[in-house]
This record gives structure tokens, sequence and C-alpha cells, in this order.
């Protein structure tokens, strides 16, 4: 696991009642500011980093408690200058939690020449219904909500870490269980970034692959 200071044992999903009250549209409007904002005001080349999740219907507390972490973990990245001349934007889509859906959702990520990597679908029929289609397109997947990225108790997350996270959010929401396994796994792709361009010289689906594969942990670990 990468350095978001803690791990932990596996806990259920946090409530989200403030969000629950945001009107759906508002919410994709602060979400499509923010990921625009992510990719402007540098001359640096973009990659695209996919998130898929379930952002509305029943397993909803799934996507609030990773976009935070992956909103956060992409701000952070670009503030630092980006990775061996490379800055990131997040191109989060919604899958409700539904494994066709989710075919759907992996279908539109892999036509993108610009995503370069998926982390999703966080949960395990979502996961296993998109990942051919990630494999048949040398897409670079990372399963979330299995494996090293399960899962952990926010309690064992660092003061330091939560403070972050709240004040990422809109309403001052509190990290839940996928909250650390979900910066990891973007932790992981700044690795993989700076592996695949210091080895191959430039990074893309390819050399994603490789580096992630390298690294033990593309296309479901």
């Amino acid at each position: 696991m990468f350095n978001y200071a803690g791990r932990g044992a596996q806990v259920g999903v946090h409530s989200r009642t403030s969000l629950r009250r945001l009107r759906p549209r508002l919410w994709w409007a602060l979400l499509a500011w923010v990921w625009l904002l992510s990719g402007c005001g540098s001359v640096d080349p973009v990659v695209k980093i996919g998130l898929a999740a379930p952002f509305e219907g029943r397993h909803r507390e799934i996507g609030y408690d990773v976009i935070y972490s992956a909103r956060m973990a992409v701000r952070e990245i670009n503030a630092a200058g980006g990775i061996g001349g490379y800055r990131v934007s997040l191109v989060a889509v919604d899958d409700g939690g539904d494994p066709e859906t989710a075919a759907a959702v992996a279908a539109s990520l892999v036509i993108d020449p610009a995503v370069v990597v998926v982390v999703g679908h966080w949960l395990p029929e979502s996961n296993a219904a998109a990942a051919p289609l990630y494999e048949s397109s040398g897409m670079a997947f990372i399963r979330g909500g299995e494996g090293r990225f399960q899962p952990s108790a926010a309690a064992d997350l660092p003061a330091e870490f939560r403070q972050r996270y709240q004040e990422i959010t809109p309403f001052d929401e509190e990290a839940g269980p996928l909250a650390g396994p979900a910066y990891d796994a973007f932790q992981l792709i700044w690795e993989a970034m700076a592996t695949a361009s210091a080895d191959e010289g430039a990074v893309n689906r390819s050399t994603m692959r490789t580096a992630l594969w390298a690294l033990n942990a593309g296309s479901g670990e």
C-alpha cells in the first residue's frame, strides 16, 4: 500500500446524510468545475486518469468516499508540477453500482486515447463486468475495493489525512472506509507514471500498463 500514512481493517460504509440532500445537478456541476480546473493553467501534456464508481443510486456513498481522495491526489500532484513533464486530469464516470452499466462505462473510457489507466469500479460484480473490456483494449485497470485496495478502517487514517480530506469536501464530510485505499491507488499511479516516463520516455496506455504490471498492481491486482 502507498502512503496516505495509515492502514486498517475492513469496516462498513459511513453515512453521508448531508450529501444525500445535495441536488444531483449541483453535485455534478461542482465536480465538473473541479475537473476542468485540474487540467488548466499549464502547457504540459495532460494524461487522463479514469475513475469509475457509483456516484448515484444505492451505492453512491462509495462514490462520494473515493471521489474526494481522487480529487485530493490529483490536486496535490498537479500543484507539485506533475510527473515526468505531465499534468493529470481526472475523468470520473458514474456506473451506478450496476454491472451492465459498469461495462458500458468501461467501453466509454477505453475509446478515449488520453485515458491511460482506470481505477474502479469498487464493487466485485462491477469490476468483473468491466475488466474484460479494459483487458481487450490494453488498458491498465486497478480494481478498487478489492485486494490491496479493499475497505479499511477510517479511524486508522492519520488525523492529518482526515483533515485534508474533510477540507476538500463541500460539506466537511468525513473520510470513510474507501478514502485511504482510493488515495493509495492514485499514489501507485503516480509511481507508475514516474517509472513510465523514466524508462520509456512517455506516459501512455501501453507504458502505464507495463509499469503497473512491473509494480504487480495492474489489471486485477
